[in-house]
């Protein structure tokens, strides 16, 4: 097996608890508690088993979606995540370059999908097979690009 890209969403869900008094309904509060546990579960017991490449993209994404998107965390939180990964050998992190972003960009016009996520997955899709991911737009990635999609959280997002 080669290694994998676990996606921005995963790391955000599993880092951002959810605020129940944010939901104006109780059972969208419950199904994002139920995908923040999933998450948390997936990085304290698969996670460390993997073989992970992040692009240096994601890595920078990681830490925008964590201190400015959505539900926030304090930057000084969300600089420590991207600390730990920088320090975390485990994790191989992979420069993107012009050819990288001429193909995300070429790629993001033809399939309509954000230009981001394929920066995050084309610079390290020549040592992935596998995609951990919630988004549903690596469905058409993972197809184009013959890599296997698994959805630790078992409930699709389209971001």
């Amino acid at each position: 097996m080669k290694g994998v890209m676990v996606d921005t969403e995963i790391w955000s869900i599993a880092k951002k608890k959810p605020d129940e008094k944010k939901f104006a309904l109780k059972e969208e509060f419950i199904k994002a508690l139920e995908m923040h546990e999933k998450a948390r579960d997936f990085f304290m017991n698969v996670f460390p088993k993997l073989k992970v490449y992040m692009s240096m993209h994601q890595l920078v994404e990681i830490y925008h979606v964590l201190a400015f998107r959505g539900a926030r965390v304090p930057r000084s939180y969300a600089k420590s995540i991207v600390k730990a990964i920088i320090e975390d050998d485990n994790i191989i992190k992979v420069a993107v370059t012009l050819d990288h972003v001429e193909e995300a960009v070429r790629e993001s016009v033809e399939s309509g999908i954000h230009v981001w996520d394929y920066l995050c997955f084309i610079p390290v899709k020549d040592y992935v097979d596998t995609v951990y991911t919630c988004d549903e737009h690596f469905k058409v990635i993972g197809e184009r690009y013959k890599v296997k999609i698994l959805n630790p959280l078992n409930t699709w997002i389209t971001l």
